[in-house]
């Protein structure tokens, strides 16, 4: 049997690459709006927006104006990013980890415009080390849909020259290492670093 060598390694952002924690960014929307956290929450994302912004139906400019109208904040992309990116905290552990294996690095990530239009200017370091970004509101389809794995895989095979068996992906979510898995790639469904470690030891 012959065994492929990894040669691009794809990482999901929100519980991988950075801890994911809600709470700042509710407690910060709360007081610049003056909403109760659970109307918030109701608003933007029991309401279906967050994930219309993951699919692409609004851009940076087109989400602060909802926002701006549906929640009092400003109509300041820039400004609304910042308080969008405070659920989210780079984890050095696991950035350590993937950069480590010397292979080019990717994201793949259901974020909306508020977190990929200012990744560069909000985690400039991180950035710098994830040149490759397939976020799903520029693809047009979140994950698990088949065809955002296809998006990606097309656009590695062209960049890296890396067909399906030598992606390496890494999602806390199962249901979107399961559809990696099924279109050939290989995988891990994250839980912590030295599970990640141990895993990559393993190629």
């Amino acid at each position: 049997m012959t065994v492929t060598t990894v040669k691009v390694v794809v990482a999901d952002i929100g519980s991988v690459l950075f801890r994911f924690d809600p709470q700042p960014r509710l407690t910060a929307l709360a007081r610049r709006t003056g909403l109760a956290e659970d109307e918030l929450h109701r608003r933007i994302f029991a309401s279906g927006f967050e994930e219309d912004c993951e699919s692409g139906r609004y851009t940076a400019s087109t989400a602060a104006a909802w926002l701006s109208e549906n929640l009092g904040l400003p109509d300041d992309p820039a400004e609304l990013s910042a308080l969008w990116t405070m659920a989210f905290t780079v984890d050095p552990q696991v950035v350590d980890t993937l950069t480590a294996t010397g292979l080019p690095l990717a994201v793949f990530s259901n974020n909306g415009p508020l977190f990929a239009d200012y990744f560069d200017d909000t985690f400039p370091e991180t950035a710098r080390l994830f040149p490759r970004r397939f976020f799903a509101c520029r693809l047009g389809v979140r994950k698990p849909d088949p065809a955002s794995f296809a998006a990606v895989e097309a656009a590695l095979r062209k960049e890296e020259e890396a067909a399906a068996d030598e992606i390496f992906f890494v999602d806390d979510n199962p249901g979107n290492t399961r559809e990696a898995r099924f279109q050939g790639w290989r995988t891990h469904t994250f839980a912590d670093a030295h599970g990640l470690r141990e895993a990559i030891n393993r190629w």
